[in-house]
């Protein structure tokens, strides 16, 4: 029998199991703090969802949308409980999101993501962007960006 799960906005009360999770998946210099967490929590929760079966929190994907770019959507994390990886889980959270840049307006999401994940965002629609390489050229990761493809831009 399949556990159901259920994608939704963040909330203050998913903090501590959001930063377990955080700090399972990613190193002491790399994991978000938890006081930016909460902040993220409490001002990106339209683009902060959680991934919970009926007993726990299994994973999430942060996304923040900036007025300074209000058109795109920055995945800052995604991240999924060690012990529900390869689940389909992180694809789920990223077409939820995608979902929400679509009903939001935006015209894409973008991310940096190291080698070892580019086969995996590629899988999930996103590819480089001849924009985000020129403004964002890092050594420390691919830029890519999946474009919702029903972004109309205002006249």
């Amino acid at each position: 029998m399949e556990i159901p799960i259920t994608i939704r906005q963040a909330t203050l009360s998913d903090l501590n199991e959001i930063l377990a999770i955080e700090e399972a998946n990613f190193s002491s210099e790399e994991a978000v703090s938890r006081q930016s967490l909460e902040e993220c929590i409490r001002k990106s929760a339209g683009t902060f969802l959680v991934a919970r079966d009926e007993n726990q929190l299994v994973g999430y994907v942060l996304g923040e949308s900036q007025s300074l770019h209000p058109t795109w959507i920055e995945i800052r994390s995604l991240a999924i409980h060690p012990d529900h990886r390869g689940q389909g889980l992180g694809t789920l959270l990223l077409a939820n999101l995608k979902q929400v840049a679509v009903e939001g307006g935006y015209e894409y999401l973008r991310l940096t993501c190291p080698d070892d994940l580019l086969s995996y965002f590629e899988m999930n629609d996103f590819t480089a962007g001849e924009l985000l390489e020129a403004l964002y050229a890092r050594s420390s990761g691919w830029d890519l960006i999946w474009v919702n493809p029903f972004y109309q831009e205002e006249i």
